[in-house]
């Protein structure tokens, strides 16, 4: 299954961390990647994008094919058939927290819908990866959290691992392949994936650096980069002003900054895609105030949660939207045969 439109998509050297992980368990690769119409050919091809769901599908299978739940962790510990330039870039990196950031900026051509954030609390840096589809096997954040750690381990002086990982999933019957890749400390059913180091082991100078080398392979990536943020765009709007609005607000320049982009470049490419932030804002506040009306949540709770300062300002909008006020929607659905 290759990419469809507006599908969220990976590029194919997570396809092929897989396909090294299945063969090196004793398993055809070939076989299985003809039951999703692909073969290791396509995979060779530059460029090439697989339908996340897909990929899902793909590492479930692998699951339950071999008997590993910890399939996902061995994929992203698997040395790809293939170097990218992004895994390039990353060892040539001046600092692990060099390579890190390059992982953040370059994370959409991985996963398109995925976003990487970072932050300093004290001593300790914490990566936070967001976009996780609910329905996905947790072997879609194995595989992403363990190539992430694979890498900042080859950064690292004395492969430094991390303080602590959490991991939305819930936790496995047997977690030792999880301890021994990822973090001796780790949080199951966690609010979200994140991955914190030490923040002096992060950056550590990198003897074997190569700025020029990096740089080049980050100009290598860049075409790639932007060929997905135009077919994603939308989408990752989406996303991040639903984060936003989680906690209460959301604005163009904090959308941006998640997207690592100016609010001047994300207002054009929306504007040339014939919409604007206000507009997707606007149809996801009205499809999120319907949605926690519905759960019996006070109006004016409703109103902060979108955003909205004043619990009038938010029942003038819903009106306008809909044609009747909150309360009386919320008395609708109490009494639907009302008139």
């Amino acid at each position: 299954m290759l990419q469809g439109s507006n599908s969220r998509t990976v590029w194919r050297h997570s396809v092929l961390r897989a396909c090294v992980a299945l063969e090196s368990l004793g398993y055809n690769a070939d076989a299985l990647l003809d039951e999703f119409d692909l073969s290791l050919n396509q995979l060779f091809e530059p460029g090439l994008r697989v339908s996340t769901d897909a990929f899902n599908l793909m590492l479930a299978q692998c699951q339950v094919e071999t008997g590993h739940d910890d399939f996902g962790i061995l994929a992203g510990q698997s040395v790809p058939i293939t170097n990218s330039a992004l895994g390039i870039a990353v060892r040539a990196s001046a600092s692990a927290l060099d390579g890190i950031n390059r992982f953040k900026k370059f994370a959409p051509v991985i996963e398109s819908g995925t976003v990487f954030s970072i932050k300093q609390h004290d001593d300790t840096h914490i990566v936070s990866i967001r976009g996780w589809n609910s329905q996905w096997n947790p072997a879609m954040q194995d595989a992403l959290v363990s190539s992430l750690c694979l890498a900042t381990d080859y950064l690292t002086p004395e492969n430094c691992k991390p303080r602590y990982v959490k991991l939305i999933q819930p936790e496995p019957t047997n977690t030792a392949t999880w301890h021994a890749c990822l973090s001796e400390t780790i949080e199951w059913e966690a609010q979200e994936v994140e991955v914190a180091w030490e923040s002096k082991a992060l950056l550590h100078p990198r003897l074997l650096a190569d700025e020029s080398t990096a740089l080049l392979n980050d100009a290598l990536m860049e075409p790639q980069l932007q060929q997905v943020l135009r077919a994603s765009l939308h989408h990752r709007v989406e996303s991040q002003i639903s984060q936003h609005l989680q906690a209460g607000n959301t604005t163009p320049d904090l959308v941006a900054s998640d997207l690592n982009m100016g609010t001047r470049t994300l207002q054009r490419l929306l504007k040339e895609d014939g919409t604007s932030f206000k507009e997707i804002l606007k149809l996801l506040r009205q499809e999120h105030a319907k949605n926690l009306l519905d759960t019996r949540e006070p109006i004016a709770q409703v109103a902060s949660r979108l955003g909205y300062d004043d619990p009038g300002t938010f029942s003038k909008s819903f009106k306008a939207w809909f044609g009747l006020s909150p309360s009386d929607y919320i008395e609708n659905k109490k009494n639907p045969t009302k008139t």
